[in-house]
């Protein structure tokens, strides 16, 4: 190799650059167009964040009652969803 190098790639959540609020804006509409469209494509595909504590005592509850995780994760919110008598099953 001829001393070609690479430039080291630094993730954005450690350095940002300051931006005007016309950028913040349009970075911010650009994100919400990402979500919306991996939504349209695949629900199961939404990245979801949540505090790792909870995901913690989740994650042992699955196992103590022997279910993967997204089952259990599903079940929650069919419980949520019957309680709101929202008929998600007919749309």
């Amino acid at each position: 190799m001829e001393g070609k190098t690479r430039e080291k790639e630094i993730s954005g959540w450690y350095v940002q650059k300051e931006m005007t609020p016309e950028e913040e804006a349009a970075q911010r509409r650009k994100v919400e167009r990402w979500y919306a469209k991996r939504h349209r494509l695949n629900y199961r595909t939404v990245p979801l964040e949540i505090p790792g504590k909870m995901m913690l005592v989740l994650g042992k509850m699955a196992m103590d009652r022997g279910v993967p995780f997204s089952e259990f994760i599903e079940s929650i919110l069919e419980a949520y969803l019957r309680q709101k008598k929202a008929n998600w099953k007919s749309k």
